[in-house]
């Protein structure tokens, strides 16, 4: 008897626990996601030089600029500080430029246990691929010019723009979307390409993009993935059109 009613309390235990992860799906998949980035309104535009190489930067003043919770990646620092210095809306937010062996070339994440919470204790992470050897060489950070780093990275730092305005079940069903749809991927991946264009570093996104399709070192990875760079990420002929407007 003991043995039956314990049975009974487990399995009522267990449906609720079903119930409320059915719950939880349901309120994830209701969610109205917008791949598309919109248009920064910035408090004080920032204006940079066309060309960013080649010149002297204090890292002090730069970290003075961007805040002290921000992680800079070694030996790239000033590029990392650059592409900070172009996102004001993010200086209160901390994030963390850092290498791992493997993985995609960047990715930008939040920290999945921060999302639980305030978002003003959110954590960022924008993971750099830095193995060796690497498919990706040509394409790595420490591959491309110094005005291309400072592109990129300001690239990934317009995915935390974005993920900065969605809440834990629109942070989900985005996931589920980019995860499953080809459309909706390519709309947000695309549109992420302008927020550097909308933060000042129009030339470097340009530079980037130009760099990883019309450069000698790059021309044999472009090849083997045009298609997919070019479904994913806008050219550097669509770039300027935006950025030269």
């Amino acid at each position: 008897m003991l043995k039956l009613t314990f049975m009974k309390r487990l399995a009522k235990i267990g449906l609720t626990i079903l119930g409320l992860i059915l719950l939880l799906i349901i309120a994830v998949l209701l969610q109205n996601v917008d791949p598309v980035l919109q248009k920064a309104i910035l408090p004080i535009p920032y204006t940079f030089n066309d060309t960013l190489a080649n010149h002297s930067y204090d890292l002090d003043s730069l970290k003075g600029i961007i805040g002290n919770n921000k992680g800079l990646p070694p030996g790239f620092e000033i590029a990392g500080a650059i592409a900070f210095s172009a996102y004001p809306e993010l200086k209160d937010v901390e994030i963390d430029m850092v290498f791992i062996n493997g993985g995609a070339p960047m990715e930008s994440r939040p920290l999945i246990s921060t999302l639980i919470g305030p978002r003003k204790y959110r954590r960022y992470v924008i993971l750099l691929n830095n193995e060796r050897p690497s498919y990706f060489e040509p394409i790595l950070l420490r591959s491309l010019p110094f005005d291309a780093q400072v592109g990129v990275l300001a690239h990934e730092l317009g995915h935390i723009v974005y993920y900065e305005q969605l809440n834990i079940l629109e942070f989900g069903k985005w996931g589920l979307k980019y995860l499953r749809s080809d459309d909706f991927r390519a709309k947000h991946e695309r549109s992420t390409d302008l927020m550097p264009v909308y933060h000042g570093l129009g030339s470097q996104i340009y530079q980037y993009a130009y760099f990883v399709r019309k450069d000698s070192t790059c021309k044999t990875f472009y090849q083997e993935d045009k298609d997919f760079m070019d479904k994913y990420y806008m050219t550097d002929d669509e770039i300027a059109a935006d950025w030269r407007k």
